[in-house]
This record gives structure tokens, sequence and C-alpha cells, in this order.
């Protein structure tokens, strides 16, 4: 789900640093920075719960948030914006991860939870490195903002998809 929002962030962001915030090296150092910082502060977000309510809800709006973030990123904003942006996909991903991995834990028998992650880890990676080239060439295509605009309409589209469906909504 998220894929599309990671992959515009990761090879799309130097390119929209250099060629439309028309900022230098710093400014990306900037801009990665933010998105550790609002992991860290998404994990402590979370954190403060000791049972996590609407589990449901709560990952596929942070993955709602992760998409309006990265769209965000294709509007003209100076780099106090995008960094504003990126700080908000690094907590929407803290999130999103931290929630999963619970619900992961709770629901999956003991016995078998060292294989299903195993498989939700490769199912989740297998397909990075077609997405990345596909992302590289579409920002070569279309420049840096239209692929932020289209990663995070189609993160924010699929995430409304997943809480259109009543297991997704009722995980609590």
């Amino acid at each position: 789900f998220f894929c599309s929002a990671v992959l515009s962030c990761a090879v799309a962001l130097p390119f929209l640093v250099k060629d439309h915030l028309r900022a230098e090296v710093g400014a990306l150092g900037l801009l990665f920075s933010m998105s550790s910082l609002g992991s860290v502060l998404g994990a402590l977000w979370l954190g403060r719960w000791s049972r996590i309510r609407r589990r449901g809800w709560i990952a596929y709006g942070a993955w709602a948030m992760l998409g309006l973030m990265t769209l965000a990123l294709g509007l003209p904003l100076p780099v106090v914006g995008a960094a504003s942006a990126v700080l908000g996909t690094g907590l929407a991903l803290a999130v999103v991860n931290l929630v999963l991995t619970n619900v992961m834990q709770e629901i999956v028998p003991r016995d078998l939870l060292g294989r299903v992650a195993s498989i939700d880890y490769v199912g989740s990676w297998v397909f990075l490195p077609a997405g990345y080239a596909l992302t590289g060439w579409a920002t070569d295509l279309i420049g840096a903002p239209p692929v932020f605009i289209i990663g995070g309409a189609l993160t924010i589209g699929l995430s409304a998809l997943g809480l259109a469906h009543p297991a997704i909504r009722n995980l609590d």
C-alpha cells in the first residue's frame, strides 16, 4: 500500500530538491533527517498506550496521511513546507509499521509467527527493485512533482480502499 509513497520519496526526493526547490545537498539532508525525526515522534506517540484501540482506522488513517504528505511534496512548497511534509511521512510510516507488527504478533499463532513474518517481509520487499526503476524512469520522464502527486494519490486511494472493508474498519 505505501510503496508508491515510499518509492517516490526515496527516488524522486533528490530531484525535487535540486530541480524544484533549487536547494543544495544540505536541504536534502534536512529532509531525510526530518523523516527520521517523524519516525521517532510517531513511535513515541503510539508508545504512550498500553493497548491500541481501533487499529484498523489508525493504520489505514496513517497510510492516508502518508499519501497526503507525499502528495503535498508535489506542490510548490518552500524547503520548510517540504520538511514538514517529510516529517509527516516519517511519522505515518512508524505508526503503520508498529500497528501492523502489533496485529501480526497478536493474531498469528506463535508457532507460525516466524514463517508468516518472513513471508510478509519477502512480499513487502520483493517488488521494490522494479518499483525503484519505474519511479526513476517516471521522474526522468515527467519530473519529481508529478511523481509525488501520483504516488500520494495512489497511496490515499489504496488506503481508502482498505478502509472500505469491514474487517479493517472493525479491527480493534
